[in-house]
């Protein structure tokens, strides 16, 4: 079986349990090359497990059925022997405390990160520019501690970036940051994203960040995909209970007509 010409990922019928309670039940979806994608749903909805899965973690849930193809490659969930996480993907965590080590300087993070990703550890004007588009200061001698959860969110994004990797996905991306802030630094990453046709895919329960940025968005509830399709056409005649119940909640509407604002709730 083949992956379409188009699609860059492609989740095939992944389903997962944490002992005998089935947490994912059949999901499927896929993102185009350059496109941006976006999963919503409440909490408990399974978005982290499905985050967890795609990352190639098996714990505290355990995949028993499904694929991922990535770049025209599969790696079955069920499989032992492929647990990495595909090469070409970026992961930035919700929460900045999975992404640093406390005890090590940023500038050392940084320096370590784009050694991996780039194969030198220097400092140059690209890596400028990023930081610079980002709203970033320089690290001087600060330890993660020491800079906001906002500015720590934000350097993840810059380090994320670094290696052009073909799919970004980004885990609750206005969660730890200021409504206007998150604006800006999402119309950089967007606009970063299209220079370099690199697709995103964004989990959030915040319908109003997939309206305003997301090509197609996947309803998602109780561990499963209830609906995927183009956004606005979702937006207008959702086809699913609880899809017409999320739609329904007006304030994503108000949150995409202010040009400065993605989260209702923020506001």
């Amino acid at each position: 079986m083949r992956t379409d010409n188009k699609a860059l990922l492609k989740v095939e019928n992944l389903s997962a349990r944490i002992d005998r309670q089935v947490v994912l039940d059949n999901l499927s979806f896929e993102v185009d090359q350059g496109e941006c994608v976006a999963v919503v749903g409440g909490s408990g909805a399974g978005k982290s497990t499905l985050l967890r899965c795609m990352m190639g973690l098996t714990r505290p849930a355990s995949p028993y059925r499904g694929s991922l193809w990535f770049g025209g490659t599969e790696r079955c969930f069920t499989s032992k022997k492929q647990h990495a996480r595909p090469e070409g993907i970026a992961f930035v965590p919700q929460n900045p405390d999975h992404g640093f080590d406390p005890l090590k300087r940023l500038n050392w993070q940084w320096r370590q990160a784009a050694r991996i990703v780039t194969g030198s550890s220097a400092f140059n004007a690209s890596q400028q520019a990023l930081m610079d588009s980002l709203g970033l200061r320089s690290f001087g001698s600060s330890f993660p501690h020491q800079w906001s959860r906002g500015m720590q969110q934000r350097l993840l994004l810059g380090i994320a970036l670094l290696g052009k990797p073909r799919l970004l996905i980004l885990d609750e991306p206005t969660s730890a940051l200021d409504s206007l802030i998150a604006a800006q630094v999402l119309r950089t990453v967007m606009t970063y994203a299209q220079e370099q046709d690199i697709a995103l895919l964004i989990v959030t329960h915040d319908l109003a960040l997939a309206a305003r940025f997301a090509t197609r968005t996947a309803i998602m509830t109780a561990g499963q995909i209830v609906e995927f399709g183009e956004t606005s056409k979702l937006l207008d005649e959702p086809n699913t209970a609880y899809g017409k119940l999320l739609v329904s909640h007006r304030n994503w509407e108000v949150a995409v007509s202010h040009g400065d604002t993605v989260s209702a709730a923020a506001e």
